[in-house]
């Protein structure tokens, strides 16, 4: 359900190999460089809004609210994400888990409206459940959510759903590459996926004050992603999606920070 664009394994392979040879800085990303003490906790909304062409008017609109904060989970130290997506009404919520040590998902539950059943990942027992809300799962979907989840616990993923959360905890560098390997929940398998520190760029705030940022990026054939994250505290302050196919843009803008 995320708006992403899906990297081949091949094209996976080739965009690694190619950053490691042309830059020679490529971090396969694990537990220790990530930043998890230095996480900001709080409440904090994100604007998403969608556009075709780029500087036309805005098709639609959603508030994303989300709260991050310490916690105590099945007696270890956690790290619990909120997030509740607003249009005329709520058209998504998650509610997930981390270990504090690590950031591996503990828990992850789901529930997007277009689909009307909400699903269920405990990565500590190892099971899968889902839940009514208007429709009852399909059993194909149930089939290969369960299959997928059982082969998500090979090696250490990151939770693809959080991953604003995680680009705050990434230890930039100029040119640096970060190979994530990669599980959203209910929406394929886990896959490496390369994200490229592809320069600097300048935000302005509501004061008028410019803040520093690097763009970490990825592209396929299908599309683009970029994030534009300060410099001074590693927050995730503009996102910017493309499509190849249809042509449209997605942005998603931490509230207080302009679209410039």
């Amino acid at each position: 359900m995320r708006m992403r664009y899906i990297l081949t394994p091949l094209l996976l392979l080739s965009m690694a190999f190619s950053a490691l040879a042309q830059k020679g800085d490529t971090l396969w990303v694990k537990p220790q460089d990530l930043n998890i003490n230095g996480l900001q906790t709080g409440d904090y909304t994100y604007l998403i809004s969608h556009h075709k062409p780029k500087d036309s008017v805005a098709t639609g609109m959603a508030l994303v609210k989300m709260n991050v904060k310490r916690a105590t989970y099945h007696n270890k130290a956690a790290i619990v994400v909120k997030q509740q997506w607003e249009k005329d009404s709520i058209i998504h919520t998650s509610y997930s888990v981390f270990d504090a040590k690590d950031f591996s998902t503990l828990l992850h539950d789901t529930y997007w409206s277009q689909l009307g059943y909400a699903l269920i990942f405990d990565f500590e027992t190892r099971t899968f459940s889902s839940r009514k809300v208007l429709q009852d799962i399909p059993d194909s979907i149930k089939t290969s959510c369960e299959e997928e989840f059982a082969g998500s616990f090979g090696k250490y993923n990151l939770n693809w759903h959080e991953d604003l959360i995680i680009y705050s905890m990434l230890p930039y560098k100029e040119n640096r590459t970060f190979m994530i390997n990669y599980y959203d929940p209910g929406f394929g398998k886990p896959e490496e996926v390369a994200y490229t520190v592809s320069g600097s760029d300048i935000l302005t705030d509501r004061g008028g004050e410019k803040i520093p940022c690097w763009v970490l990026s990825y592209e396929n054939q299908d599309g683009r992603e970029r994030f534009w994250i300060s410099k001074k505290n590693n927050e995730v302050l503009k996102e910017e999606d493309y499509g190849k196919q249809s042509g449209g843009y997605r942005f998603k803008y931490k509230l207080g920070v302009s679209g410039t």
